[in-house]
């Protein structure tokens, strides 16, 4: 009886075990089954961007931009104007200056040498 007893208790306590290791496997793969679900749904979003930028890549107005912009290249009835932004900051630059050494004729040279030391303006 107390053999019968003893193998019961034992028998409970394997079958105990596995079946808490099966739960921790199952869960397990449960986890991974929704970490897959979720990358595969990242994925999906990835390819759903890629195919917007090639549906955008694909359209007239790109093709005509970096033909353009890329290619310097122009419609028979387009013509093309070109504004040089260092040539008009260049002149600004040096009207400012000029404007600058005018200013200095004017002032005595005390005036000249405490501006130079002291950075002093008006």
């Amino acid at each position: 009886m107390v053999i019968l007893f003893i193998t019961g208790i034992t028998l409970a306590i394997v079958i105990s075990i596995s079946a808490v290791k099966e739960a921790y496997r199952s869960r397990k793969i449960e986890k991974e089954i929704e970490d897959l679900k979720q990358e595969a749904k990242h994925i999906q979003n990835d390819n759903n961007a890629l195919q917007k930028q090639i549906d955008y890549y694909s359209t007239p107005q790109f093709v005509e931009r970096v033909s353009k912009d890329k290619m310097n290249m122009q419609k028979p009835d387009e013509n093309v104007v070109v504004v040089n932004h260092r040539i008009t900051q260049q002149s600004q630059s040096t009207n400012e200056q000029s404007e600058v050494l005018q200013g200095d004729k004017n002032e005595s040279n005390y005036i000249k040498w405490w501006n130079f030391f002291f950075k002093y303006t008006r």
